[in-house]
C-alpha cells in the first residue's frame, strides 16, 4: 500500500451498484487495444471502472482517446501479481464490498473482440453468491480467476473480508495459483458459498483441462469474446496455437496480435 497512488480519478467511490476492478500489468507506459476496450464495455453495461495498474514503469499510462472512457486508474509497484491488485482496489475504496454487482477481472485475455453484455448478463442473472466467466477441473474444479463476480454485497462475508484483507505478497506464480486461485474456491465452498460459471468446463474440455488453453476454440465458439494472451505470444504451448489469429479473424473480423 505505501507505493499506490491514484493517477486518474477520485479517492471517493461514485454512487453505484455496479463496480469492476481490472487488474493490468505492464513493463512500460503504454495501453494496449485490450484494456480501454475492455474498460469501455464494462462501462457501456453501467460499471464504475477501478484499473489498477502494476508496473516497474511510474511514468503516467498513455491513455488512448478512443474509444471514449472514464476509468479511476490506480498505480502501484509490482508485487503480488494481480490478486495483489484487486486486493489493492478493495482496500482502497472498501464501500465496493458492499456492492450487489462486483467484477474482479484481468488484462490477461486478449479481448474483448464483441460485447460484454451477454457474459454480464449471465453474472447478473445467477443466483449463485460468486461467480465465474469459466470453471475448470484442472487440479480440482475451482472458477478461474481472470474474471469472477461477487454478487449482492457477499464480499463483505467475514471469510472474504479476511481472504482479502490478508494476502501475502508471493513473488512465485505457482504459489499464487495455489495459495489465491485454488484457495478462494477452497474457502468458498468452506464457507458454504455457492458459486456457478458462464462457460462450464465440460462444454469446451476434457476434465483436467483448462479450457483457456486447451478448449479456446470452443469457447470461441460458444460465444467466449476473449484469448489467452499467451496463446498468442507462445502459440506453442497448446497443439493448434498457431491457428488463433486465422480463427479470431474469420469469427470476430479482427487480427488478435493488433490487440496485444
Amino acid at each position: 500500500m505505501p507505493s499506490v497512488r491514484i493517477e486518474r480519478g477520485s479517492a471517493k467511490l461514485p454512487e453505484t451498484e455496479r463496480v469492476a476492478i481490472i487488474a493490468s500489468y505492464g513493463p512500460d507506459d503504454s495501453v494496449s487495444r485490450s484494456l480501454p476496450t475492455l474498460t469501455a464495455e464494462f462501462e457501456r453495461n453501467g460499471y464504475t471502472v477501478i484499473i489498477v495498474r502494476a508496473s516497474e514503469d511510474d511514468r503516467p499510462l498513455r491513455w488512448p482517446d478512443a474509444p471514449s472512457t472514464n476509468p479511476t486508474i490506480v498505480r502501484r509497484s509490482n508485487i503480488g501479481y494481480d490478486f495483489g491488485s484487486w486486493a489493492v482496489g478493495l482496500a482502497l475504496f472498501p464501500a465496493i464490498r458492499t456492492k450487489p454487482f462486483v467484477i474482479l477481472a484481468n488484462d490477461s485475455l486478449v479481448g474483448p473482440f464483441a460485447s460484454l453484455t451477454p457474459l454480464i448478463e449471465s453474472f447478473e442473472a445467477s443466483t449463485s453468491d460468486v461467480w465465474g466467466a469459466t470453471n475448470t477441473t484442472q487440479f480440482f474444479a475451482h472458477i478461474q480467476s481472470f474474471f469472477v463476480g461477487y454478487r449482492s454485497g457477499i464480499l463483505s462475508d467475514p471469510a472474504l473480508r479476511q481472504f482479502w484483507s490478508e494476502l501475502e505478497i508471493e513473488t512465485d506464480k505457482r504459489m499464487i495459483i495455489q495459495r489465491y486461485e485454488l484457495g478462494l474456491s477452497q474457502l468458498l465452498f468452506a464457507e458454504g458459498l455457492t458459486t456457478s460459471a458462464c462457460f462450464e468446463s465440460e462444454r469446451t474440455v476434457m476434465a483436467g483441462q483448462n479450457p483457456t488453453m486447451h478448449g479456446w476454440k470452443n469457447l470461441i465458439q460458444c460465444g467466449f469474446p476473449f484469448v489467452k494472451r499467451e496463446l498468442l505470444t507462445n502459440p506453442a504451448v497448446v497443439p493448434d496455437g498457431n491457428t488463433v489469429p486465422a480463427v479470431v479473424q474469420n469469427h470476430f473480423g479482427v487480427d488478435p496480435r493488433d490487440w496485444l
